[in-house]
């Protein structure tokens, strides 16, 4: 069994889904909540194979499809229905616009106290920007993130995938789970927001606070990290390595693995402190000197035999065939009616002792009308009807 089951999830998330994935690969019941005029925009972001996205049958995985018209006055009166079994709604539109339909929190939760409402928005619902649209590259220049990423000498850089948007989704479901817990103690349901910009400032918290203490902008150091080192990425004879050595006894280790104890025993270079200082004068070129001499599959079996913190830089192929990601069930094959079998990522969360259960498939538009509209004594006749008139 799995901890979330018998929970129902109403999500009207468009372009997104993280959220709601993850409450479903946890046993939620979610319920897709789609228009009925191709549904959501995720089914047709690219690249499409035999017309399906796969960033829809990944993120939509174990999720059920209705179709709802909610500009339709029948087609709000039908999710208010909805609304009644559901113990949280997901949202990630501007906010107001839910409000405008008559849908937003205050008149969802006259219908039921104990509902959560979820929200991922831009910047969020108070102050003076909540409803100026955002993407994950506007969040990461506005808080900062870009401004410290990247080498000195480049422009502002984004990090390489939508940080932002899996935060603020993420974060978003910890945040659900825990208002229902509450609404299930008390009866008392509640909103609950995340926003794209506040998610990517909460995990750049080391760069924030640094700022605090001495008021100074962090500044881009490409790969390395500006105070501990080598904590960067290094070439080698075929390829590029990750060293992430954060501590004089590592040094050590690394000094004696690869047969230069000289260095660990030189002043400008024998503690975590005075390395940093010297790092870019002239260590980096010496290691680097030093790793020309072996290969990125060579440089990772030294330092796993000898318990350093150094990886090669696998493409994504390689990452996908790691023994290590596929004994912990990380990557995984989905079979999609359109695309066939799609490896993608597992579940980033184990619960020890349990045996994980298979991932089901995303669902096509409208799948499950018929099962959740029956449940509302909705029967076939006016499911006709209701598609006829456009709400479903």
């Amino acid at each position: 069994m799995l901890p979330l089951e018998g929970i129902r999830i109403l999500d009207l998330t468009t372009l997104s889904g993280y959220c709601g994935m993850e409450l479903a690969d946890y046993g939620a019941e979610v319920i897709k909540v789609e228009t009925p005029s191709g549904g959501d925009t995720l089914r047709e972001l690219a690249p499409l194979k035999n017309g399906a996205s796969p960033h829809h049958v990944f993120r939509d995985r174990g999720k059920k499809s209705v179709t709802l018209n909610l500009m339709h006055p029948e087609g709000k009166e039908l999710f208010k229905k909805l609304v009644a079994t559901a113990d949280a709604v997901l949202e990630n539109f501007t906010p107001g616009t839910m409000e405008k339909l008559g849908l937003g929190y205050e008149d969802l939760s006259a219908i039921k106290p104990s509902l959560v409402y979820g929200r991922v928005s831009a910047y969020g619902s108070t102050g003076p920007e909540t409803d100026i649209p955002q993407s994950d590259l506007i969040a990461q220049a506005k808080s900062g993130v870009m401004h410290f990423t990247g080498f000195p000498e480049n422009p502002p850089t984004r990090i390489g995938f939508s940080i932002s948007e899996h935060y603020a989704a993420s974060f978003l479901a910890s945040a659900v789970c825990v208002a229902i817990y509450y609404a299930r103690s008390t009866g008392e349901g509640q909103m609950v927001e995340t926003s794209l910009c506040g998610s990517a400032i909460a995990v750049s918290e080391d760069k924030v606070i640094t700022w605090g203490a001495d008021g100074e902008d962090p500044m881009r150091t490409g790969n390395a990290h500006p105070l501990i080192n080598p904590y960067d990425i290094l070439k080698c004879k075929n390829g590029y390595v990750a060293m992430g050595i954060s501590s004089d006894a590592q040094w050590t280790k690394f000094c004696k693995a690869f047969n230069t104890p000289e260095w660990d025993e030189d002043e400008k270079y024998c503690s975590n402190l005075v390395r940093g200082y010297h790092y870019f004068g002239d260590l980096r070129n010496k290691i680097e000197d030093l790793f020309s001499n072996y290969t990125m599959q060579e440089i990772a079996a030294i330092c796993d035999e000898n318990l350093i913190p150094g990886t090669m830089c696998s493409t994504t192929r390689e990452a996908l065939e790691e023994p290590q990601l596929q004994v912990r069930n990380m990557i995984v094959s989905l079979e999609d009616e359109k695309i066939g079998k799609l490896e993608m990522p597992g579940k980033p969360v184990k619960f020890v002792g349990e045996e994980e259960e298979p991932l089901k498939a995303a669902p096509n538009l409208g799948e499950h009308n018929a099962e959740v509209y029956g449940a509302l004594a909705i029967d076939s006749v006016e499911l006709a009807h209701l598609q006829q008139q456009g709400v479903i």
